[in-house]
């Protein structure tokens, strides 16, 4: 079963079990070819090729806990009237721009951030600029292949609830949510960089 954690303004962490089936599995690797094959006479810059992992067409969610998800083309498409009844949670894929949400993110609850692979690092940048260029308050949710070591760069990014995949264990989610008790840069979680607070009135002094 697939779990989803969800990080509450007071620092608690909130569990909730999702149905089997709730996700569609992450998508598998192209078939390997046969390499020799392919790197016949083209030298040995063409041994490094690897096969590589089919984007998917279709979000691997399409329910939240209130409602269904809505494609991001079909949210710019509402209708005013849609603002207070219609749904109130999107989903976006790797491949979206995220910044076309600029003035359109009233009546938005929740917004999905897909990513298709864990090796796909567009999510990351979609989460921050939801947050830092867009100001978006509501709940960012990473869902598609979300594994444990994901998790903390995942706040960082801004994002404040995590569909795990189904192999994932809650033990190990707590733990790499507190991996590091101390950050050295400015996130689009607005966590303190307490270590570089503290030498400021020394750097100021000196």
């Amino acid at each position: 079963m697939s779990i989803l954690l969800k990080l509450h303004d007071t620092g608690a962490v909130g569990v909730v079990t999702l149905p089997e089936g709730t996700f569609r599995p992450a998508p598998p690797a192209n078939p390997i070819p046969d390499m020799a094959i392919v790197n016949a006479g083209q030298g040995d810059v063409r041994s490094l090729i690897r096969p590589n992992v089919k984007q998917p067409e279709s979000p691997s969610v399409t329910a939240w806990e209130a409602g269904s998800f809505v494609r991001l083309d079909d949210w710019l498409a509402r209708d005013v009237a849609d603002v207070e009844t219609g749904p109130r949670a999107l989903v976006l894929m790797p491949t979206e721009d995220p910044l076309s949400l600029a003035g359109h993110l009233d009546g938005l609850d929740l917004i999905a951030v897909e990513f298709a692979k864990f090796n796909d690092g567009r999510g990351y940048s979609i989460a921050t600029l939801l947050r830092s260029r867009l100001g978006f308050k509501g709940e960012i949710r990473a869902v598609g292949d979300v594994l444990v070591d994901q998790l903390f760069a995942m706040v960082r990014c801004g994002i404040n609830s995590f569909a795990l995949r189904g192999d994932q264990r809650e033990e190990d989610a707590r733990r790499a949510l507190a991996t590091f008790p101390a950050v050295y840069q400015w996130g689009a979680d607005n966590r303190d960089f307490a270590l570089a607070a503290k030498r400021q009135p020394d750097r100021a002094a000196a």
